[in-house]
């Protein structure tokens, strides 16, 4: 993401995560497809998740309303 985890001007945090932590205020549970999620840091504005999924599927990344959203299929052939 384009957007740093912290103030560039003061380098104090903006974003509570720790590197190689699950993102804070991140959920799973009722999730099928997704199985776990990490900070992995944030350098020179640039901010770099991880989100680990079941299978490797058919995704899309959108912003939508100022948000991240990863919009992952259930499997190949779009059947549920």
């Amino acid at each position: 993401m384009t957007a740093p985890a912290y103030h560039p001007e003061t380098g104090a945090p903006a974003y509570p995560g720790r590197v190689g932590r699950p993102l804070p205020g991140v959920f799973l549970d009722g999730y099928r497809t997704f199985r776990d999620t990490r900070f992995a840091g944030s350098f020179e504005g640039e901010t770099q998740i991880g989100l680990g999924v079941r299978a490797r599927l058919p995704f899309r990344v959108l912003v939508l309303d100022g948000r991240v959203v990863v919009d992952v299929a259930h499997n190949w052939t779009g059947a549920r």
